[in-house]
């Protein structure tokens, strides 16, 4: 919740022993809710988020003896507190087989109370910091497993880890297939929220559909609006909203994300009111969103909103020490996966082959590449050369690639046999190592100095140097 302070929910039948229980409460620094039903309480939950629950078993003198099990159902983590009349043994015994933290009878003691209350929230508390050191620590595991080990990769995680405890937006940029959505998961993980991720491919959601998918509806709101929705907004509340692909949204669109963003404030379909969120966004997209601004296909406005905090997922081709773990990690995944057995690996041909290939699809493309190479070959046998896909050994996009002269060269005569992918792949590398060497003529041989002219450190001009054949 916006003001942070702990959620306490009460969920009694009687307004008078939820008025005893408010009283008792006041005082102190808790958010108090209450719900006089089953309904209303399963609608609190996932409207308010509750630190503790209060809850008498009993409904107009029924005994509920599902309503502690569909609590603790909808929200397992919550620690709920029975405060009721009666105190049968049976009672006792079945609601602690249930799990609940604390059983109170009424009518309630203010001192047992108010202590049973700061007792669920300090363990509560507990939990949850122990849960966000393990996410933490799982986030920058998760992603250097997902991505490699490289200086690269280490220098983005490096990034994250400052990034993390902000409560900045994020835009991460790059290439599809690159690891974007990863990028965002671990700033999620690596971060201090308790709440979710959610995750939104903006480029799937109708447009007449963006309003109730985003910001939710009430029941009623529409025809065929059977019930209240919670949209993806409320759902993330003091959690991450992962908006992927969002060079995707139509202008109007962007418009009614834009006011969400900078008020704070959701207003479902068919509400009379707006409500609070606490979200943090992580945008993504595959194109650069300043060169769609140029376009006047995205807003500069909700660009700047977006971008407080600019990340870029390297392509695959700019960290190639990566690709041979990466194989050899989707390898042994697959034949493990298709009772292969996973002790055979890459032979050295193949793994040339593949360090040297251009990986326009990027880290998607590689997993692709190793599912069928896991396929053809025999159980014990090495991925070798030939149990790649031709157009990864075939030399369109390997070293010494087409090198286009003039520009009126012909790249389908020069490169007859080969994909689109594989010629675009082989000229922009050829150009790529031509700028490189005739920036370091222009600066006499000072490959620094070169580095520097081009905008790149030292360590990627020694790289690609390396990878072009440039000495």
């Amino acid at each position: 919740m916006m003001n942070n302070l702990p959620v306490v929910l009460v969920v009694d039948s009687q307004k008078a022993s939820r008025d005893t229980i408010a009283t008792v409460l006041h005082s102190h620094a808790v958010e108090l809710r209450e719900a006089d039903d089953i309904q209303d309480a399963l609608l609190a939950l996932e409207r308010h988020n509750p630190d503790v629950i209060l809850v008498d078993p009993f409904e107009n003198g029924q005994e509920r003896t599902d309503l502690v099990g569909r609590l603790r159902e909808r929200l397992p983590d919550v620690p709920v507190i029975v405060v009721t009349e009666l105190q049968e043994t049976r009672l006792v015994v079945e609601a602690m087989r249930q799990g609940v933290f604390d059983y109170l009878h009424k009518p309630v003691n203010a001192g047992a109370l108010v202590l049973s209350v700061n007792r669920a929230l300090e363990g509560k508390r507990l939990k949850d910091e122990l849960r966000l050191l393990r996410g933490q620590l799982s986030g920058r595991q998760s992603l250097q497993v997902s991505m490699g080990d490289s200086d690269t990769v280490r220098k983005l995680v490096g990034l994250l880890d400052k990034i993390a405890p902000t409560p900045y937006t994020v835009l991460i940029e790059g290439e599809s297939g690159s690891g974007k959505e990863l990028v965002a998961r671990a700033i999620h993980d690596m971060s201090r929220v308790p709440g979710q991720f959610v995750a939104i491919d903006c480029g799937a959601i109708p447009e007449n559909l963006f309003e109730s998918e985003l910001f939710g509806h009430t029941k009623g709101a529409f025809t065929g609006a059977a019930r209240d929705k919670t949209g993806f907004f409320e759902a993330a509340d003091n959690g991450t909203l992962f908006l992927d692909e969002v060079c995707n949204l139509s202008y109007l669109a962007q418009q009614k994300l834009l006011r969400v963003i900078e008020e704070r404030k959701v207003q479902r379909l068919g509400a009379t009111a707006p409500q609070p969120v606490n979200v943090r966004i992580i945008a993504a997209s595959n194109r650069s969103l300043d060169r769609e601004v140029e376009d006047r296909r995205f807003r500069v406005d909700l660009l700047h909103r977006l971008k407080e905090v600019f990340v870029k997922v390297p392509p695959l081709r700019e960290r190639p020490e990566d690709i041979g773990y990466l194989a050899s990690r989707f390898l042994d995944q697959f034949r493990t996966s298709l009772g292969i057995g996973s002790n055979a690996g890459l032979a050295s041909g193949a793994l040339q082959a593949l360090a040297a290939y251009q990986w326009p699809g990027n880290v998607r493309e590689l997993k692709n590449v190793m599912r069928q190479a896991a396929l053809v070959t025999e159980g014990g046998q090495p991925v070798a050369p030939e149990h790649l896909p031709a157009h990864i050994t075939a030399g369109g996009v390997q070293a010494g690639p087409v090198r286009p002269e003039r520009d009126d060269d012909n790249p389908l005569a020069a490169m007859p046999d080969a994909s689109l992918a594989d010629i675009v792949g082989a000229y922009t590398r050829a150009l790529e190592k031509r700028v490189i060497e005739q920036a370091i003529r222009d600066a006499g041989g000072n490959k620094a100095a070169a580095a520097k002219r081009l905008r790149i450190d030292y360590t990627t001009m020694h790289r690609k140097r390396k990878q072009l054949g440039i000495e």
